[in-house]
């Protein structure tokens, strides 16, 4: 997303337009208080339309402003587990105080070893703090989520990632970091991957390798998870494979359906036994079931999903 066309209200009273979004003729949208966006601006998306907060809330704060957790993830592209929130959040020093108003959070923690980026003209913390922060911050499914989306989106974050948990040392909550910073893996390839390991472990599974090669009619093919001791697969069905341009290649989706069945009968040459699963099954708790029925072995006894305290 480009940086968005924000108006703040002087800048319409100075147009003429005295009530921007009353204004029948203006047809202003209300993005935040004092900032408005032109007609048909505002996208369905819900992360566009949190990441046009963002960019309204820089259109009147004063002073340093770096943006942090939500707010830099989504201005880096970073996907989350659950809702965008209603609040802009912003890293500030000790000193400035805990002063929050409206919908801007400002998080006083200090800005030691706190490097920034510059995306479409927002501050935000780089993507390694951006994962580090989640990690001491936020439920450890929401932070393996940001975390696993870092070092696949921005690899190079890897070893700033590791820099910042030495120079945190054994603080409080530096636990909880290095455990997000342990599980995490850049093979994940989206949310749902990433929530369906998280479940995995949860549920007590044998841990799965990921993006599995299986070679089939001298072409490579990748499977989401694999247990290859047992031969088996898993493969999770998000919905931007049936949707996206990208991924129908101009087809319908009958056609990508009638792709995914053929590459599944490759590859069950090598894996005879695939389980497949989609989000109406993450959210229904039914991957359990389907990766019982595939013959994938557990290791341990269940945790309570308090442990993981996905959204």
């Amino acid at each position: 997303m480009t940086e968005p066309i924000l108006f703040r209200r002087s800048d319409l009273t100075a147009l003429g337009v005295a009530r921007p979004d009353r204004d029948g003729t203006a047809g202003m949208n209300r993005v935040r208080r004092g900032v408005y966006a032109p007609p048909g601006s505002i996208g369905a998306a819900l992360d566009e339309r949190y990441l046009r907060l963002v960019h309204a809330s820089s259109r009147t704060l004063t002073g340093d402003t770096i943006y942090s957790l939500e707010s830099a993830a989504a201005a880096l592209c970073v996907p989350i587990l659950g809702a965008w929130p209603t609040k802009v959040h912003l890293i500030a020093e000790r000193r400035s105080g805990g002063r929050s108003q409206l919908d801007v959070v400002r998080h006083c923690i200090g800005l030691e070893h706190v490097s920034t980026v510059v995306v479409d003209g927002l501050v935000v913390t780089s993507p390694a703090r951006t994962a580090f922060d989640f990690a001491l911050s936020r439920p450890f499914a929401d932070a393996v989520v940001v975390m696993d989306a870092v070092l696949r989106l921005y690899p190079e974050s890897a070893n700033e990632i590791a820099a910042l948990a030495e120079a945190y040392g054994t603080r409080r909550g530096h636990a909880r970091l290095r455990r997000v910073i342990a599980f995490a893996d850049g093979r994940s390839g989206s949310i749902g991957e990433s929530w369906s390991r998280l479940e995995m472990d949860r549920l007590g599974f044998a841990e799965p390798d990921l993006q599995v090669k299986v070679t089939t009619d001298e072409r490579d093919e990748f499977g989401d998870f694999g247990w290859r001791v047992h031969r088996i697969l898993g493969e999770f069905d998000g919905e931007v494979k049936y949707r996206s341009d990208r991924y129908r290649m101009g087809g319908s989706v009958e056609d990508v359906v009638i792709r995914e069945k053929n590459r599944e009968n490759r590859m069950r040459v090598a894996y005879p036994s695939i389980g497949r699963w989609d989000w109406a099954d993450l959210r229904a708790g039914r991957l359990e079931r389907t990766l019982v029925r595939a013959g994938v072995p557990r290791v341990r006894a269940v945790r309570p999903p308090a442990a993981y305290s996905a959204r």
